[in-house]
């Protein structure tokens, strides 16, 4: 709910995040500001909320013993639009427009809808070691495999150890196959290159469903991209 007003807010992003920060689910308030989320079990976890126009909020660690319901409602603080010095901030109405156009509806109306810009982007750049590390500080599912797999929430996390990949490859399914795709400026770019992006050159970073989009401070927010080179 709105910290000023006491008004729900509708259309936020939800995000689960396990005791080490890692992303385990993501889903979406309706327009009355009510979610539910389906949990893998009980545990530790973090329950993040952000949404165009407020500041991100999280909850303390939460304490999961058994499996049913439970209600956590969380505030979210109103954030005005600003130009941030460090960056170029595309207009909410002029990023919604376009990708409504693109997509022919609505994005909010699409699962998976975030969009990440201005401060937020740039704190984010400061505290990451590589561009894998700065998709992680968006709450952006990242691993490196015989693939490199992008922005999907709810697969299985990498094994670590050869035993864990030896029973993985015995006992469940690849978690590579549900890898996401990676976009730039709206062309297609290889998951593998995400290294080779130059992430200073990003304003604006949006993900829908398992897809990930970065757009560059010099995209034309009136172009519809229709085929070309991919741009990284």
């Amino acid at each position: 709910m709105d910290s000023v007003n006491g008004a729900p807010v509708g259309l936020a992003v939800v995000i689960v995040l396990d005791s080490e920060r890692r992303p385990l689910v993501m889903s979406a308030a309706d327009a009355d500001g009510h979610y539910r989320v389906a949990l893998p079990g009980p545990g530790e976890l973090y329950v993040v909320v952000e949404r165009l126009g407020y500041f991100e909020n999280e909850t303390p660690l939460l304490s999961i013993a058994s499996r049913g319901e439970y209600e956590v409602d969380i505030e979210m603080r109103p954030e005005p639009f600003r130009l941030d010095p460090l960056s170029v901030t595309v207009e909410n109405e002029k990023l919604e427009d376009y990708l409504s156009l693109e997509l022919g509806q609505h994005p909010a109306t699409l699962p998976g809808y975030r969009s990440i810009q201005g401060l937020r982007l740039e704190e984010a750049k400061l505290k990451a070691r590589d561009n894998t590390d700065l998709l992680r500080w968006l709450y952006i599912p990242v691993f490196h495999g015989r693939r490199v797999c992008i922005g999907t929430f709810g697969a299985p996390l990498p094994p670590r150890t050869s035993s864990e990949r030896t029973n993985a490859r015995a006992e469940g399914p690849d978690p590579e196959a549900q890898c996401g795709a990676l976009y730039v400026d709206g062309y297609r770019c290889p998951n593998e290159h995400i290294e080779e992006i130059d992430m200073d050159r990003i304003a604006v970073v949006v993900t829908l469903g398992s897809a990930v989009h970065l757009y560059t401070r010099r995209f034309d927010w009136t172009f519809r991209p229709g085929g070309g080179a991919p741009a990284c």
